[in-house]
């Protein structure tokens, strides 16, 4: 996983890169600017699975920050081009909130994810999963 902060606060993150080091590390160091972001994360190739080691290391991450994470980071926009797995991903959105402690929203592109991270950003409160749709829909 590599995560791009050029364009902050929207956070790129790319599941199928190799990072050039510790992605938790660079992570740390978004939560440490003391802003809100929005992650936007690019579909992971489906046999690209992480180790029990990564997983490890990322739940005792997560743990560690789960107060600035749910401070800090307004959302994920998970970009899903196949709708099989979007349908999924949609579904998964309560489970996603539950265990980090803020919503998911899908999208089929990135094209489609940026409107969605920028409301977010702006304070425009939607409905987790379909970031077509607002909470007070």
């Amino acid at each position: 996983m590599r995560l791009d902060d050029a364009a902050f606060p929207i956070v790129r993150m790319h599941y199928d890169v190799a990072g050039d080091g510790d992605s938790l590390a660079l992570f740390d160091a978004l939560l440490a600017r003391e802003q809100p972001f929005v992650v936007l994360a690019l579909s992971a190739d489906p046999d690209h699975m992480q180790t029990g080691e990564e997983r490890w290391q990322l739940s005792r991450w997560m743990k560690r920050n789960r107060e600035p994470l749910n401070r800090l980071v307004r959302a994920m926009v998970y970009v899903e081009p196949q709708p099989a797995r979007r349908f999924i991903a949609k579904a998964s959105a309560p489970v996603f909130r539950t265990v980090w402690g803020y919503p998911l929203f899908v999208a089929d592109s990135e094209a489609d994810a940026l409107p969605t991270a920028e409301r977010l950003l702006a304070g425009y409160p939607l409905r987790a999963g379909d970031p077509s749709q607002t909470e007070d829909q």
